[in-house]
């Protein structure tokens, strides 16, 4: 059974037919996302992490010292 075009989904960044909003799971979502740019938006939302070597990831308080005395 085809479906008619007017009732396909599509992804609104790519255009790309999808059956249901990988964000709602809804078959009905008004602004409907794909799996893959959906895992590309939420990538691009994540702070980058990158710690150079040997570098402390604990805070320092401003009123301590760097290297004890």
């Amino acid at each position: 059974m085809t479906v008619p075009s007017s009732q396909i989904l599509r992804c609104t960044v790519c255009s790309r037919a999808i059956e249901v909003c990988e964000c709602c799971d809804q078959d009905d979502c008004p602004p409907p996302i794909c799996e893959r740019d959906l895992t590309e938006a939420i990538l691009r939302s994540i702070r980058s992490l990158y710690v150079h070597r040997g570098a402390s990831l604990t805070e320092e308080r401003a009123d301590e010292a760097s290297v004890p005395a």
